[in-house]
């Protein structure tokens, strides 16, 4: 049990070291990060290129329907 005990605080020192190596400060690497990921937020999601990738799967659906048709006629 004593050595769970030192596990358990070499642990609890490890972790107190971790946090006071945290900086708050941002710097410009940050504030450039922060700004990146506000315009990626605000991005439109429907785009032309998703309508274009919809209207792709709509003709694939389309195509296979198609194909489930023609086999269908085939056998009969």
């Amino acid at each position: 049990m004593r050595t769970f005990g030192k596990v358990i605080l070499a642990a609890l020192f490890a972790f107190s070291a971790l946090l006071v190596g945290c900086d708050s400060n941002d710097g410009p690497v940050e504030k450039a990060g922060e700004k990146v990921d506000e315009a990626v937020d605000s991005m439109n999601p429907q785009g032309p290129m998703e309508e274009m990738g919809e209207d792709l799967d709509n003709a694939y659906e389309s195509a296979e329907e198609s194909a489930e048709s023609m086999k269908d006629a085939a056998e009969q």
